[in-house]
């Protein structure tokens, strides 16, 4: 249960990522950077599932982008994705796409194997309307009152909104009978699209250790700002 969590606004998309790269049973076996960036488009990938097949389709759809525009890109993915809906598909995932329109301005698309949440048709791309996007553990009231208020830009919820969502023990969305399990850790990354492209900051570590289970309650984290690219 790795999480991300996308918003647009009127000039940019932002995007949080966590870095937990784990088995089924929840031990961390990997800690690295979960976005994908075009270097031709301003636009950013990010997805949950298996590590592997997830790095595959993130990079599939940054290749889609190379010397083109992004909605082009998004109409090759529409295509490419709606091939592969008679393809079996043994390792279930998720894909968000965040990114600047021409025709749409800044926006967040969505695809998935597996319609995991009664919302999404499998193998269907989807422009999210109000560029609102999330996937991670459910909140309740309390927790999203601490928060505070994403209206001016994310930086100032990150790290509340993650460490809330890391507390929760959750299943996987694409896997419904995976054991319950804390999935989101390692570090917190915020990804900012725009017109002049895409720009990472590492916001947060948190102590997770590989070859261990995520422990929310860890001590020794050491807050960082270093860029991640």
């Amino acid at each position: 249960m790795s999480a991300f969590y996308a918003l647009a606004y009127a000039d940019r998309v932002e995007l949080l990522t966590d870095g937990a790269i784990y088995q089924p049973d929840g031990t961390l076996t990997d800690i690295r950077s979960k976005v994908w960036a075009s270097h031709h488009v301003p636009m950013a990938v990010t997805g949950r599932g298996p590590s592997v097949v997830v790095e595959t389709m993130a990079r599939l759809v940054v290749t889609l982008a190379a010397g083109g525009t992004f909605d082009g890109a998004m109409d090759r993915l529409a295509e490419v994705v709606a091939g592969r809906r008679d393809q079996e598909c043994p390792q279930h995932f998720e894909m968000a796409i965040v990114g600047m329109s021409g025709a749409h301005g800044p926006c967040v698309y969505y695809f998935a194997s597996k319609d995991a949440y009664g919302a999404f048709e499998p193998w269907t791309l989807y422009r999210i309307p109000d560029g609102e996007l999330g996937a991670g553990a459910e909140l309740s009231r309390e927790d999203m009152a601490t928060i505070g208020d994403a209206s001016g830009g994310l930086l100032g919820v990150a790290v509340p909104l993650f460490e809330a969502m890391r507390k929760q023990k959750g299943p996987n969305p694409t896997d419904p009978a995976a054991p319950h399990v804390h999935g989101i850790g390692g570090h917190l990354d915020w990804t900012v699209v725009d017109a002049s492209g895409v720009a990472t900051v590492r916001l947060h570590d948190w102590p997770d250790v590989v070859g261990e289970k995520i422990d929310p309650e860890r001590e020794g984290y050491e807050p960082g700002w270093a860029e991640a690219g």
